[in-house]
């Protein structure tokens, strides 16, 4: 403990002298006389109040040191995600992991060291305690390497070790070796579960249209992952809305022992009416499965009327039209023209005597490519802007060299950018290559992701793989309320410039694309198996997206998926809208969403997010198929409702892969310092870890600083020594 000032002692001791001096003198003589008692605890006071408002003046620091013997703290890390359900050849594992929680080896440790648990699937969470009803075990995803991430951000004081209970299968976000290389402390990882492939059956994946048209057959593909029944037969049906509409039967090769297999199942539906249904592929399931919960996978498809009607405007001939037009004739369920603008700046269809106008106003959607040009006639300019304005009409332009600035800022209207009506028309001189960058909020985006295509790939993969286009910059600047599906990148260098953007107000739908050269996603892309079929999905659903047309309404409520998963919390976004169509910023929104079999309810409140958007969300629901009802109140006055459905837990990534990931916990491990055991060595793996030299208590030296001169106390007692010299000076008639 020390006291320190802002002058040097003597200099203190010097002034608290002068100090008692002066009192001294001061009260040498009195008037009226008192008596030597009455002086000399005059003089105490005064002295003692005028030495400690000279040291509060100064700014005493008081300092106090003092050491302590800090225990090591021990991070358990619980893996609580839906696989831990699982019971494979190894036994139960969620048996396992609550007996490893109540081990001897965890609670002795408790005695040596600061352990902390946490729970993790799609996040960490602290776990205050260890008991049955603590550990849910209901986790959508598995995301080890967020956890690992998550931990090294709350700095635990003197962390030496890391304990892992998981089956390490993760199917969210970054490697966790990766993470498992940075951690500052050893990783000591425990399995839970048989690392051996086990015997399942599963639907991997299945690819068909969202939109369909009645009375057109639609197909369906796919692809059942098979482990463990050699020889075996089942059935493959696809349902809709539970009703079987299609069955094959499938027939197992004969393949060792542990050997995945996959095996191709190819349907098809003619829907007879419109709406959304819900389709499922499903596979009988087999004695001796570890589970059967990922042999089904579901679907919702719209099923509209008739075909699409599709009037293509482009300015000149180009690749670009040949690979739109290309892409337009492959596709069964769109009727598609073309009209070539001629010299005199006149739209004709070269193949028949159609005229442009009288299409226009009965097509579903129209998209321009390269227009208008320097030629583009003002008749044109307003025919198009009236057709999108009465109708609404469903717009994709895609830009080129020889766009005009100036005739397209007349467009505006129904674009989902502005133009700079300054700049000039794009020219080969200041075009740059670029690349489509997908903002990390857009990637779940319907008009992202279906990009995927056949091989599974995320949609956010496929997109960072493509050729580069061909665009200018400054001459487009997207609109408040549009999306911005993806910038321009420029090598490794992203830019905020907006490539692809779309906008969706009330019904009137627009999409661009701000450069040229997209005919390159669909040839230069096919030299790379990710990217071979990305045309092929991507541009028929932009042309579906925009031909859907929604109810106009002024309250909109949608979930955030159509099919979620189990253990996954139910996400709804919504708009609400006044009788002008302007944003309502504070409506009350309620959802009440119903289980379509067990007719329970639920009821959630949605929040706003500013600009007539809200969202709200529901905590995981058992799984099953649920209708819900939307419904917003301004002013304790109801403005309008929604309605729709949605499914939950027929499909889940927790099962898509069974087996214990025994080699990436190992690794984890390993790159870490650390080690790793199976259940039966979990005793052994926690004595290794005990038995490091890091895990002793570490002598800690902490200090502590007081600001006495800011202390209410001091002030009081200066005070009161005031105040009792100024009452017995007015008791003794000095005053």
């Amino acid at each position: 403990m020390s006291l320190s000032l802002h002058i040097p002692w003597y200099f203190f001791f010097l002034a608290a002298v002068v100090l008692a001096a002066l009192t001294i003198f001061v009260y040498r003589y009195t008037i009226p006389p008192v008596s030597s008692g009455k002086r000399t605890i005059l003089t105490v006071l005064r002295s003692l109040a005028l030495v400690l408002l000279f040291f509060a003046v100064i700014e005493p620091l008081l300092r106090y040191t003092y050491s302590s013997d800090v225990p090591p703290t021990v991070a358990v890390l619980v893996d609580n995600s839906l696989s831990m359900t699982l019971t494979d050849a190894a036994g139960n594992r969620e048996a396992k992991l609550r007996s490893l929680l109540a081990s001897s080896s965890l609670k002795n440790l408790s005695g040596k060291a600061n352990v902390r648990y946490f729970t993790f699937s799609p996040a960490l969470h602290p776990l205050n305690e260890i008991s049955n009803d603590s550990l849910h075990l209901t986790g959508a995803t598995t995301d080890i390497a967020s956890a690992l991430g998550q931990l090294r951000e709350l700095a635990l004081p003197h962390l030496q070790a890391v304990v892992l209970l998981s089956d390490g299968d993760y199917n969210d976000g970054a490697n966790p070796l990766y993470e498992a290389e940075r951690s500052p402390v050893p990783l000591f990882t425990a399995g839970i579960g048989d690392s051996s492939e086990q015997k399942d059956i599963a639907v991997e994946k299945v690819l068909t249209n969202s939109i369909a048209y009645v009375q057109s057959s639609v197909p369906v593909d796919a692809t059942v992952r098979v482990s463990g029944f050699a020889g075996a037969r089942t059935t493959a049906s696809l349902l809709e809305d539970g009703k079987q509409v299609a069955q094959q039967i499938l027939s197992f090769g004969s393949t060792s022992s542990g050997t995945v297999a996959e095996y191709p199942v190819h349907f098809s539906f003619t829907p007879t009416t419109t709406g959304v249904k819900k389709y499922t592929v499903r596979v009988a399931p087999l004695s001796g499965e570890v589970t059967e919960k990922n042999n089904a996978r579901s679907f919702l498809v719209k099923v509209l009327k008739n075909k699409m009607q599709v009037t293509v405007a482009a300015a000149a001939p180009s690749a670009d039209v040949a690979a739109v037009m290309q892409e337009l004739h492959a596709d069964p369920n769109i009727e598609s023209q073309l009209f070539l603008q001629q010299i005199n700046g006149e739209l004709r269809n070269l193949a028949t005597a159609k005229n442009f106008s009288s299409v226009l106003y009965s097509t579903e959607c129209l998209v321009l490519l390269g227009m208008p040009s320097n030629t583009t006639t003002a008749a044109t300019l307003q025919e198009i802007r009236s057709a999108a304005a009465s109708r609404s009409l469903p717009v994709f332009f895609l830009s080129s060299r020889a766009i005009d600035p100036q005739k397209l800022s007349q467009w505006e209207s129904f674009m989902p950018f502005t133009v700079n009506r300054n700049a000039p028309p794009p020219s080969r001189q200041d075009e740059q290559q670029v690349f489509p960058a997908i903002p990390p909020q857009i990637q779940s985006h319907v008009l992202v992701s279906v990009a995927g295509g056949e091989n599974g790939s995320s949609g956010t993969d496929v997109w960072s793989k493509l050729p580069p286009i061909f665009s200018s910059f400054g001459t487009f600047v997207a609109k408040p309320e549009a999306l911005v599906l993806a910038t321009m990148r420029i090598q490794s260098v992203t830019l905020n410039n907006p490539l692809i953007v779309s906008r969706n107000v009330l019904q009137a739908k627009s999409f661009a694309v701000l450069g040229y050269g997209i005919w390159r996603w669909k040839l230069l892309a096919g030299a790379s198996p990710e990217t071979e079929k990305f045309f092929d999905n991507w541009f028929p659903a932009v042309i579906r997206w925009l031909v859907t047309r929604e109810d106009n309404k002024r309250v909109q409520v949608v979930p955030s998926k159509e099919i979620f998963s189990q253990g996954e919390p139910i996400d709804f976004l919504g708009q609400v809208y006044n009788e002008s169509y302007q944003p309502i910023e504070n409506a009350d929104i309620r959802v009440t969403v119903k289980s379509r079999t067990t007719q329970g309810q639920y009821e959630t409140a949605m929040h706003s997010l500013g600009g007539g958007r809200y969202e709200g969300e529901l905590d995981m629901l058992p799984e099953g198929e649920y209708s819900y009802s939307a419904t917003a109140f301004g002013n304790g006055t109801a403005i309008g409702k929604d309605e729709g459905r949605f499914s939950v837990g027929e499909q889940s990534l927790e099962f898509s892969d069974t087996k214990m990931n025994k080699s990436l916990l190992q690794q984890m491990a390993s790159v870490s310092g650390g080690a790793y055991a199976d259940v039966s060595q979990f005793d052994q793996l926690v004595r290794k870890m005990q038995s490091r030299p890091s895990m002793k208590p570490e002598a800690q030296t902490t200090s502590s600083e007081f600001e006495l001169w800011n202390k209410p106390w001091l002030l009081s007692l200066i005070v009161l020594l005031f105040g009792i010299e100024w009452f017995v000076r007015k008791r003794s008639g000095m005053l």
